[in-house]
């Protein structure tokens, strides 16, 4: 579901232009539900925090550290609350990148928005 052509483009890179991403509800009711999601973007935002390099391979490490090594989880599971969190989708750029470009600040706000959407209770 990655970019096919490039009027695709603007849509999939828009969050890198934006200080607030809009989260799909889609997305979010799929990836930002539950305390497995809280635990993840508790533990990225722990991982990230604590960079001193904000590269691409040091965030790449950081989060392969932090939730596939720390909490156990899949690559699925561990990224797919941080890309939502990040992106506002479930279909994205790279996320290293992505979070490399985005910067520090506007990473961590997202991840902690996206912490108090995942804590909400289920609409209904």
């Amino acid at each position: 579901e990655r970019m096919i052509v490039l009027s695709e483009a603007v849509g999939l890179l828009r969050f890198l232009f934006v200080d607030e991403v809009e989260i799909d509800p889609v997305s979010a009711e799929k990836q930002l539900k539950g305390t497995d999601a809280v635990e993840v973007l508790d533990a990225a935002t722990a991982a990230l925090s604590a960079l001193t390099d904000w590269s691409t391979a040091a965030v790449e490490e950081a989060l392969k550290d932090a939730l596939v090594e720390g909490l156990g989880r899949k690559p699925r599971q561990a990224f797919g609350p941080v890309r939502v969190a990040i992106s506002g989708r479930t279909v994205s750029p790279p996320l290293y990148e992505s979070i490399e470009l985005l910067g520090r600040e506007r990473t961590l706000a997202r991840l902690a928005a996206a912490r108090t959407l995942a804590e909400q209770p289920p609409a209904g």
